[in-house]
């Protein structure tokens, strides 16, 4: 990594190139920028940055988005009337949006903050993608320290002394945008200075000079402290945040790496709790975090500290935790699994009619079933390794076929086991997670069950030397 320069230019572009901010893309060479300018010394950098610098830099388009959150009265219109002033005298186009946060957060029971992030973001996000633009943030290292700071007030782990992150990408109406922050190795005594240098004019919000938020607080009171005892501080704290992201980065690796290894492979989902039971509580938090993200239930916010504490309890013990009022973590027969709460209806027997050709569905699966001859069958199955589990002897067939869910007293005669068994008995012998069972299917004719889905075939339908037709039901 190159040293980073004394200077707001010289930290700006290493930035970029360190953080790999303005790459282009085989799909996309031209670059666009939208500035998200609040009208503040930080945002009035930024933007006069990329004005001057602009060419050197690939930018094709550049253009700037304000939103007035109507908070501060007079203040909030006297700056979106500085930053369309400021705009149209430099000649770059200005996206204007007003919205009165205060009654969106009531409506939404937000807090002012949040409320406030969102509508922004959501605005920033429409623009760019109407421009197809990398979207850039004047936040510094500055803010970064006293995003920190406020994370070890908290309390928090190696993943809250990261700061705020030089890039970030999101996904909206599937497209990926990029969030680029150019001034984070800066801080704010270099970019008032670097205003003062080139005459940039900016505005001031007055809230920023009271103490009655956490964060003002930080910056006014601690970091002056901290600065007393080093006045290189600002230097420690970017190095203690570089190297809590790598390592941090590294450990994220290895738990990924962890929980694909304990993954079950069965086709029945979720991993083994044994296996991320022993991992260092280090790798186990990050596998679980991980393996709720992967879950795509969209659950809301992140998994809490708690939350994690009583997942690792379950993978040592067994049972289930909520993590939300729909989405539920479970561990039964060694396999944890993360799924929809599990609410049995009173009728929630399935049954169709099969027809030999026409696919069926059960339970959001589709099941093809065909007949092949007995050379065919031999063919494929060396092929498809799981076909043997879901095909049976057409030749014994009784009347019609039909597909069922399970019912209470069903008995079924592995082919090749010799001993009939109830059905629960061997679900649970073939460690099939509980709130999958009534989604197997179950193959019965006029004499009963003849193929259980993903277990194979009954004794009296066993494919054998004289079978002519091999019935198989294909999943597509």
């Amino acid at each position: 990594m190159n040293e980073i320069g004394s200077n707001l230019v010289n930290k700006a572009y290493n930035a970029i190139e360190q953080e790999r901010m303005l790459d282009k893309t085989e799909k996309n060479e031209a670059v666009n920028v939208l500035v998200a300018l609040s009208g503040g010394a930080d945002s009035m950098a930024l933007l006069h940055f990329f004005i001057q610098h602009k060419d050197k830099l690939g930018i094709v388009k550049l253009s700037a988005a304000h939103i007035n959150h109507m908070l501060r009265d007079d203040e909030s219109e006297r700056d979106e009337n500085f930053v369309s002033e400021q705009c149209r005298a430099l000649g770059i186009p200005l996206y204007l949006k007003k919205t009165d946060v205060a009654r969106e957060a009531e409506l939404s029971g937000e807090g002012l903050e949040e409320a406030g992030r969102r509508i922004r973001y959501d605005f920033f996000y429409e623009i760019a993608l109407k421009t197809s633009s990398v979207i850039a943030t004047a936040h510094t290292l500055s803010d970064s320290i006293e995003t920190v700071l406020l994370n070890q007030a908290r309390g928090c782990g190696l993943k809250g002394l990261y700061g705020i992150p030089p890039v970030r990408e999101v996904t909206v109406d599937g497209k990926v945008l990029k969030i680029i922050r150019p001034l984070i190795y800066c801080t704010r005594a270099e970019i008032e200075e670097f205003c003062r240098e080139n005459g940039i004019g900016y505005v001031t919000d007055s809230t920023n000079s009271q103490t009655d938020f956490a964060r003002n607080r930080i910056r006014h009171l601690v970091v002056p402290n901290l600065k007393s005892i080093n006045p290189d501080a600002e230097s420690a704290f970017l190095r203690l945040m570089r190297h809590a992201r790598q390592d941090g980065e590294f450990l994220d690796t290895l738990a990924g790496e962890a929980l694909e290894k304990a993954a079950m492979k069965d086709g029945y989902g979720g991993y083994d709790a044994a296996a991320l039971n022993g991992l260092p509580p280090a790798l186990r938090s990050r596998a679980i975090i991980m393996a709720a993200k992967a879950a795509d239930f969209g659950l809301p916010g992140k998994l809490t500290g708690r939350h994690i504490e009583l997942i690792e309890n379950i993978l040592k013990d067994g049972g289930a935790v909520d993590l939300s009022c729909e989405i539920q973590a479970r561990v039964s027969q060694g396999r944890f699994i993360i799924n929809k709460t599990e609410r049995k209806a009173k009728n929630n027997y399935i049954k169709n009619d099969i027809e030999i050709g026409i696919s069926c569905a059960f339970y959001g699966k589709i099941y093809r079933p065909v007949i092949l001859s007995l050379d065919e069958f031999e063919k494929d199955k060396k092929i498809h390794k799981n076909l043997l589990k879901y095909a049976l002897n057409y030749d014994k067939i009784s009347g019609k076929l039909y597909m069922r869910s399970r019912q209470t007293g069903d008995v079924f005669t592995p082919a090749g086991r010799g001993v009939a068994k109830k059905l629960k008995k061997l679900f649970i012998e073939e460690k099939i997670p509980a709130h999958l069972r009534d989604q197997i299917p179950v193959v019965c004719d006029a004499q009963g069950i003849v193929l259980v889905g993903g277990i194979g075939c009954d004794e009296r339908v066993r494919i054998d030397s004289s079978c002519s037709r091999v019935l198989v039901f294909i999943q597509e």
